[in-house]
């Protein structure tokens, strides 16, 4: 019998989480949305996940590594500073965003979109702070009621921003159907607090843990925010070089294996612990399971580069066959996925070499992806992307090679590796002969 525990149900609600905006695309494209609103409703997602998506990851990752080991009166303290540091925060973004808006938008020739900033920053004052409910129930371990708050707010979701499309309203009725979602998580969110925190702290525990996070949070904000800011700088790219429509082939196109990409950095995570305990033993265990993820992953990526041409033409329209090409390449980042050299620095608590191959990273990505866009079109940005995600992990595994004296075959099947890596490209070249077909 399988058994739901607290990895388990964080994963599958991830899962739903993400499976209910691709359900909405789906959706969008077979009710024939024009690929201007499509592109419009994908501005409204990319602009409030732009503006938080960093303080939020750092600042959730930091209560998650403090929270064990303290008692229940403090316990609940950090659960309702870390509330309190994500209003704080949405605010500031909100008030940044609020003053910048016009200026973004006059940057990426698109002067007349402001009214959208004005709908994301709505949106994000309602969902910032309420980002901390599925981990304060992570937390207490309530497993089922993870599943069930993120499969709950999926079909609100999915039924607000598609029933006023179906009806004819305009893109906009879709934007406030999620703002109207995400108003019902923020009163979630308070329900939870009162169950599982308190909203009458003592005041100086409250700053003593309210300082800790922060101070713990602030490295890990500046590490995810130039980590996980291509994604973003990916969509700003497509937004100046071309318009809406190409933005809505892009952004249906750019997507990783869902699957793959919330276990991986979910396994990354759940392994700090072990390689901070015992190095020897903590990289034997990170090679076997890390080896079992291969043995799924790239199986299931072979088989679906070839079919993609034909999912996209039927699932969304004909009219996003283009997009199948970027999500083949996407596709391709299963390659640098499966390797975990940042888990191992993590572990060891190295974390500025993260900081630095972050950095380069981006820079990589951002020149490589503009002169790419210049030369061949919207691939040359997904490229630009698996080119500088590849570097950041050779540059990692190159860390814990000569900094660390940790060979790559410690911590990495190599021969099996590799030739899923083959098979990969073998698989994606496939797909190229198929989309000429389509």
């Amino acid at each position: 019998m399988f058994k739901l525990n607290k990895l388990a149900s964080l994963q599958i609600f991830q899962l739903i989480r993400y499976a209910a905006f691709v359900v909405i695309g789906i959706g969008f494209a077979k009710l024939y949305l024009s690929q201007t609103e499509i592109g419009q409703f994908e501005t409204f997602i990319l602009i409030s996940g732009m503006v938080s998506f960093f303080w939020v990851s750092g600042i959730i990752n930091a209560m998650l590594s403090v929270y064990p080991n303290k008692n229940a009166e403090t316990q609940k303290a950090i659960l309702t500073s870390t509330f309190l540091s994500l209003t704080i925060f949405t605010l500031l973004a909100a008030a940044f965003l609020y003053c910048f808006s016009a200026n973004l938008f006059t940057f990426l020739h698109k002067p007349g979109d402001h009214r959208i900033a004005n709908l994301s920053i709505i949106y994000l004052l309602l969902t910032g702070p309420s980002f901390i409910i599925e981990y304060v129930l992570f937390l207490n371990e309530k497993n089922k009621a993870v599943i069930l708050y993120g499969s709950v707010m999926a079909i609100l979701s999915v039924a607000l921003a598609l029933v006023p499309v179906a009806l004819h309203y305009p893109i906009e009725y879709a934007m406030w159907g999620l703002i109207s979602v995400a108003g019902i998580k923020l009163i979630v969110a308070v329900i939870v607090l009162q169950k599982f925190a308190t909203l009458k702290p003592n005041i100086n525990l409250l700053l003593k843990t309210m300082a800790e996070n922060l101070k713990l949070s602030a490295p890990l904000i500046a590490s995810v925010f130039v980590a996980g800011s291509a994604e973003y700088i990916d969509g700003l790219i497509v937004k100046t070089q071309f318009d809406d429509p190409s933005l809505a082939l892009y952004r249906y196109g750019a997507k990783e294996l869902p699957v793959l990409l919330i276990i991986a950095n979910t396994f990354s995570t759940s392994m700090i612990p072990a390689i901070a305990a015992n190095l020897e033993t903590g990289l034997k265990e990170l090679k076997e399971k890390s080896a079992k993820m291969m043995h799924v992953f790239f199986p299931l990526t072979i088989i679906l580069m070839p079919l993609s041409p034909f999912l996209y033409k039927y699932v969304f329209n004909s009219g996003f066959l283009y997009s199948s090409l970027i999500f083949d390449i996407y596709l391709l980042l299963a390659i640098p996925r499966l390797l975990f050299p940042q888990t191992i620095l993590m572990g060891m608590q190295k974390t500025s070499f993260l900081l630095l191959s972050s950095v380069l990273e981006i820079i990589i990505n951002v020149s490589l992806s503009i002169y790419l866009a210049q030369q061949i079109g919207l691939p040359g940005i997904a490229i630009g992307t698996f080119v500088a995600y590849t570097f950041d992990k050779i540059f990692l595994i190159s860390v814990n090679r000569f900094y660390s004296k940790i060979p790559v075959s410690k911590y990495v099947p190599l021969i099996p590796y590799f030739v899923y890596v083959i098979l990969t490209f073998v698989s994606f070249f496939c797909s190229l002969q198929v989309l000429k077909n389509c």
